[in-house]
Formats: C-alpha cells, structure tokens, sequence
C-alpha cells in the first residue's frame, strides 16, 4: 500500500472510529436520561444549581416577554427553560430524551402554558435546512450539557445556524479546574465526552463558529454527584448582517 493510499486509510478509519464513538455517545446519553428522566428534577443540587445559572443568564442579556424567543439546547425536564420562561415570548425545548421531552411537556401542561409559547420537541439536530420550521432564535441557552457532546465545535456550528443576527449563544458548563482533576465520577464518564472547559478554549470555538464579543464568567460552585465543581456562563453574539451598498 503507497504512503499517501496508508494515509487515506489511516484517515478514513480514524473518521469511522470517531463517527462510531460520537454515536455511541449519542446513544449512551439518550439511554441514560431516558431513564432517569422521571427523578431528574430530584438530583440534590440540580435545581439550585440551574437557577443560579438562570439568574445569571438574565443579567446579560434583555429579556422581553413580547418579542424574546428562545431554544433550549439539551433541554433535559426543563429547569433552564422554566427560569426564563417568564421573560420570553416562546421557549423552544430541543432533547435528543423523549423521556426528558415528556416530563418537559408534561409540567408545561400542567401549569396551562400553551404549547405555542413553551414546548419541548425530540430532535437530534443536524444543521439541515428546514429543522424546527426554520425558527431563528434570540437567545439559545445549554446549561450544563456542553460536556455530553463529543463534537462541541459541530454543535456549537449547529446553534449559531438558529440564530438570529445580533443574536446570543449562552452556554453554562463545568469550568475545568486548573489542577487537571477528573470533575466527572468515573461512573459516569460514558455519557461525558469532557471534564469541562477554559474560557479559552470556548473563546477560541465560538470564534471559529462566527460569534464574536466573547464574554465569560464563574456563575456557581456546585456539588452534584458528590462532586465540588464551578460552573461558568461563556456568551457569544451572532454578528448582524451586512447591509450591502
């Protein structure tokens, strides 16, 4: 076999190795928060946790519940999005979980909120024309999911294609501590691609995907899992189109 035929066999594997793996993540990750999708809301320290994360999100950006339209990535039962659904015009729930997306609906439901203005769907989104009927978003928030993604460039290139220009990518996840630990229990490292991220390394992703005005901060110290981590808010804005002359 000629070095360049080795080569290309070395990099078509290596594409099918990492197709393989980011499914397996896929699949692993719907298995488990299928699952647990009906005790979710009672993992201690969740729930606390995601409303610091929402209370931040509200500070940096102008919410208004006449025109805001938000999608939320990752959704999970909907602890982001009920934090911000009061401030919004329409929340879109996204989840890869049908068990997730139901007890998402099911609340919904049970508070009389309209589907129209809050629903969750089952999707796994690819970027393709036509997804969620075209929907462009203001404001796309991911609590606490970033680390479940094998490929957070590609989903990072996905949520910006849904927003609007002038519009805000908000993603909160584990900041990695400086010491290099292992923040993700070993029991659960087949549904974590990631033992979270630096500022840096998001600046430098969400710049690649387009976004600019990079912001970040330390929004929260958490234990979840009988773990002591911090949780960061990075935001980047979709710039606005030119206008030709």
């Amino acid at each position: 076999m000629s070095d360049a035929a080795s080569s290309g066999h070395r990099h078509q594997h290596g594409h099918e190795h990492a197709h393989r793996h980011n499914q397996s993540l896929v699949e692993f990750n719907q298995q488990y928060f299928d699952e647990n999708a009906a005790k979710y809301d009672d993992l201690p320290g969740a729930v606390q946790l995601t409303t610091k994360i929402g209370d931040a999100i509200l500070k940096k950006y102008q919410f208004d519940e006449n025109s805001t339209t938000v999608m939320d990535y990752a959704c999970g039962t909907g602890l982001a999005s009920r934090c911000l659904a009061p401030y919004t015009k329409k929340i879109v729930g996204v989840d890869i979980s049908q068990g997730m997306v139901n007890q998402y609906n099911l609340r919904v439901s049970n508070q009389g909120i309209p589907p129209e203005e809050m629903q969750a769907v089952r999707i796994e989104l690819k970027g393709e024309e036509g997804e969620l009927d075209s929907i462009k978003f203001d404001v796309i928030v991911c609590s606490m999911a970033y680390h479940h993604f094998a490929d957070i460039n590609d989903t990072t290139r996905i949520l910006v294609s849904f927003l609007k220009p002038g519009g805000r990518l908000m993603v909160a996840d584990l900041l990695k501590d400086e010491s290099g630990r292992a923040i993700i229990p070993e029991q659960f490292q087949h549904v974590s691609s990631h033992h979270g991220y630096a500022p840096d390394e998001l600046k430098v992703i969400f710049e690649e995907q387009g976004l600019t005005d990079f912001d970040w901060e330390q929004v929260a110290n958490f234990k979840v899992h009988g773990i002591d981590g911090k949780a960061l808010l990075a935001i980047g804005v979709k710039p606005a189109a030119s206008i030709a002359l």
